[in-house]
């Protein structure tokens, strides 16, 4: 049910071509032709990798390890159809990308999945989707155009998300939504647009710039009063997902989630200003404030116990706005004293507390849950900070998704320091191969935090990330969007 905004497939390869039942028929779908059988196994590869963490891998008895059958499922179709430009140029070419693409993100390889959908959009270019989203929808609708429309929305959708939170430009232009479409697709499109303006907001920080920050911010807001209120609740999600109503539940509170992160998102450079000028205090409640929304339907979601899918794609808010709350805290204890940090910001550290906690106990219980994994371990490492009997004496440097290269100390405010090219990082920069993958590298430029005074005179103001791989491999904390 999850997928159906991503592709719909023909009854004849449902069980008893009954599209309710969500059984596929395997026999049914192995006489098709081979861009529908590999976009089958992706769609198997998706649903293997979002099977809640303590599912019974004996109820699939001719699949011995998940782990390496969703892997074989990806690796068969990357090399054998998805290679081929001739393959993806057609309706179920671009279908298998989107499911490869959200493959990756469930996987946290969001540098793969971006490079997917470019791809996508890039073959759907060269078929005019863009000239198609513009077409007034027919009466009766034919089947080949809503696909293609809902197709190029898609991957529209994912290009924002994924472009906003990896600094990288977008392929698209904005798309136009007919008048009776549903409220939460209303509602994405708008954020769609804001996003354009706030990818512009983050390339150089200014304080000029807080003027386009609030007017990003009342858009949002405006946005949000012009849908009903009940829209903006957090959900009671259905036993079963096997309903349209589950279904809209589902598409609702992730439009919710991608709402409450833009907020952060505008608003996180004077959150992390505030300490030095009051005029940002706005911006640090109303970051405060997304963020701890966020956190809040994440714990409706786990809680429901059968929305992985959704889970992984909403996680990725999850940990922006669990590292809002937790570097705000380290910055409190920084600059105020201990008591009254302990007494306005006991919540918030309890609720950081109890998200580590969960999404520890999920990566212990599965190892497809690599997000809550990786974002247990930075946030604890942030925490460390806090305790100076639990890290090394001294200043100590994380690199920390979105947010960049930071620099912790005991009581002190963490700062971005300067790139050192002599550091293990610029030694590294001379290396050909590490292990069996190539070293990959990621030159950027950081404006969310304050310049420290010894970059304030230097145009060397930019950082090296580096990382193992498009893929990502690295477990140990330094996990790199």
């Amino acid at each position: 049910m999850i997928l159906e905004g991503i592709y719909r497939a023909s009854q004849d390869i449902y069980v008893h071509r009954d599209v309710q039942s969500y059984a596929l028929d395997m026999r049914a779908v192995a006489k098709e032709r081979s861009i529908i059988v590999a976009r089958t196994i992706l769609h198997l590869a998706v649903c293997i990798n979002a099977l809640p963490p303590d599912f019974d891998c004996t109820r699939l008895s001719s699949i011995g390890s998940l782990d390496a059958t969703m892997e074989n499922y990806v690796t068969t179709v990357s090399s054998l159809v998805t290679s081929s430009d001739e393959q993806m140029m057609t309706l179920h070419g671009l279908e298998t990308l989107l499911l490869l693409a959200i493959y990756y993100m469930n996987s946290a390889s969001l540098r793969q999945a971006w490079l997917i959908v470019r791809r996508g959009l890039s073959l759907a270019h060269l078929m005019g989707f863009q000239r198609i989203i513009k077409l007034k929808d027919l009466t009766p609708s034919l089947q080949g155009i809503s696909n293609t429309k809902r197709i190029w929305c898609t991957f529209v959708d994912l290009d924002r998300y994924l472009g906003l939170h990896l600094h990288l430009p977008f392929g698209a232009e904005d798309y136009p939504l007919p008048e009776d479409a549903d409220e939460y697709l209303v509602h994405r499109a708008k954020i769609n647009q804001i996003t354009r303006q706030v990818a512009d907001l983050h390339r150089d920080f200014s304080p000029q710039s807080y003027a386009t920050a609030l007017a990003l911010d009342e858009q949002l807001e405006s946005a949000m009063m012009e849908g009903p209120k009940e829209f903006w609740e957090v959900p009671n999600i259905p036993p079963t997902a096997r309903s349209p109503e589950c279904h809209a539940v589902l598409e609702r509170i992730m439009v919710q989630t991608w709402h409450f992160e833009t907020r952060i998102v505008i608003h996180l450079p004077y959150l992390l200003r505030a300490h030095q000028d009051k005029r940002y205090e706005y911006s640090k409640v109303t970051a405060l404030q997304a963020s701890r929304n966020v956190l809040m339907r994440w714990f409706a979601l786990r809680n429901a116990q059968i929305t992985q899918a959704c889970c992984r794609f909403a996680e990725i808010a999850v940990f922006m706005a669990a590292v809002t709350l937790t570097l705000d805290i380290v910055i409190d204890l920084g600059t105020k004293d201990k008591n009254e940090v302990q007494n306005t910001k006991g919540t918030d550290f309890a609720m950081v507390c109890r998200l580590i906690t969960e999404m520890e106990k999920l990566a212990s219980t599965s190892s497809r849950e690599k997000i809550a994994a990786r974002t247990a371990v930075v946030l604890k490492k942030i925490l460390s900070s806090l305790d100076p009997s639990k890290q090394p004496p001294g200043k100590v440097r994380h690199i920390i998704p979105f947010f960049g290269t930071v620099e912790l100390e005991p009581r002190k405010v963490p700062i971005r320091p300067m790139f050192d090219v002599d550091s293990d990082v610029g030694k590294l920069l001379k290396t050909t191969s590490n292990g069996d993958h190539l070293p990959v590298f990621a030159f950027t430029r950081n404006s969310l935090w304050p310049q420290v005074e010894s970059a304030q005179d230097s145009s060397f103001d930019w950082d090296i990330i580096l990382f193992d791989g498009l893929e990502d491999r690295d477990v140990e904390g330094n996990w790199v969007f």
